[in-house]
């Protein structure tokens, strides 16, 4: 049913309001609003008089007879496409890349930081990935907060129990600290990253604690262990293509298990006490051999010389003897003379001995004052001649 029933056949001026009320641009003295009234006309009047109202003071946004709803639906359509194309626009940080997909499947990277932009969703979807964060990843243990607010370590024996090369049994808690590389491969190459950071560093301190006596793991060791173990884990994960880097691997304990720590205390005592020992038998070992070597050099160093001695004195007598033996077949008396002298010479040059004539004799008396042994021997050696 039309509002303008009653002048369907007739001009349209002046227009009618579909209460039937002619629609002025201002209303008379005879039709302003009156409030107080009950009257039905002066309703519909007042009615149409405020939505012109607003119609003027909205810019005529509001739908009205003459097609205004078409306007208003392309305004509406204009300022959704605004809004859809300005939900493109997002931000990358310095220490962030951001990841950009076209219907799921990857498109570029953005590591430029700055103001970016793409096709808004459904069409093209970003992922913000912080890449310059050091991360960690800690095995063996948890850190937690206890009820008075300060931090705990609570221990995992099924990751830090590890065999040593030489079958004993080990406590291990260690820190990874690692950061994200390739934001591509972090996203999308492995499903979980960091169950697989903390499997793959498991698996590797396993490995070389496997390779690794107990001894040198407790002590001198713990560099080349943490060295060894971040190339192996860095080695495994470019391997996944799992875009992260291993900064460091931190050794936190090593100590045997607390069920057996003081009976791993006494075996290491012992071994102390085997190492010094060791150290007192190699320190006399040191001492004796040496000097049982100087002393057996020393011995055949005399034996070389009193051979040496013997020999030339041999050689030398034998020489000697072959030039008197000479000389005595050219002349023989002067020969013998001069070796019985010599002889004499040799026997009696060393000996205590007076030699005193009788008055009658011709030899000098000879007594060597010097000697009181000498005096006293010839004491004795003359009271039995003047017996005589």
């Amino acid at each position: 049913m039309s509002w303008n029933d009653d002048h369907n056949n007739q001009d349209e001026s002046p227009r009618k309001n579909p209460w039937g009320k002619p629609q002025n641009d201002r209303p008379s003295q005879n039709n302003r609003p009156n409030w107080g009234q009950g009257s039905k006309g002066d309703d519909d009047l007042n009615f149409d008089q405020i939505l012109r109202k607003i119609r003027q003071n909205f810019g005529g946004l509001l739908p009205d007879s003459n097609g205004g709803m078409g306007r208003l639906v392309a305004l509406f359509v204009a300022i959704a496409a605004v809004l859809w194309l300005l939900s493109g626009i997002y931000f990358v940080q310095p220490n962030e890349n951001g990841v950009v997909l076209t219907f799921g499947e990857y498109t570029r990277t953005d590591e430029t930081p700055g103001i970016k932009w793409k096709v808004p969703w459904p069409f093209q979807t970003v992922e913000i990935v912080d890449v310059t964060t050091e991360r960690r990843i800690h095995i063996g243990y948890s850190v937690g907060e206890n009820n008075m607010g300060k931090v705990s370590l609570n221990s995992s024996h099924q990751e830090s129990l590890m065999l040593t090369r030489d079958e004993n049994i080990v406590d291990i808690n260690f820190v990874v600290l690692w950061r994200i590389q390739s934001a591509k491969d972090y996203l999308y190459s492995i499903r979980d990253p960091e169950d697989t950071i903390n499997m793959v560093a498991a698996s590797t301190m396993r490995e070389i604690i496997g390779q690794t006596n107990i001894q040198p793991a407790l002590t001198d060791a713990r560099t080349k262990i943490q060295s060894d173990a971040r190339n192996l884990m860095q080695k495994l994960l470019d391997e996944y293509h799992a875009g992260v880097t291993i900064n460091n691997v931190q050794l936190q304990k090593v100590d045997p298990p607390a069920a057996i720590v003081d009976a791993f205390n006494a075996v290491q005592r012992a071994r102390q006490k085997k190492e010094e020992l060791r150290n007192l038998a190699e320190a006399y070992r040191n001492d004796i051999i040496p000097r049982a070597k100087g002393d057996s050099e020393k011995l055949r160093q005399d034996a070389d010389a009193y051979k040496q001695e013997v020999v030339s004195r041999a050689t030398g007598d034998a020489k000697r003897f072959s030039n008197v033996y000479a000389a005595y077949k050219n002349s023989k008396d002067v020969t013998v003379e001069r070796m019985y002298l010599e002889t004499m010479e040799s026997v009696l040059k060393n000996a205590k001995t007076v030699v005193l004539g009788n008055e009658n004799s011709d030899v000098l008396p000879f007594l060597p004052i010097g000697d009181s042994r000498a005096v006293k021997n010839t004491t004795s050696s003359t009271t039995p001649d003047n017996k005589e």
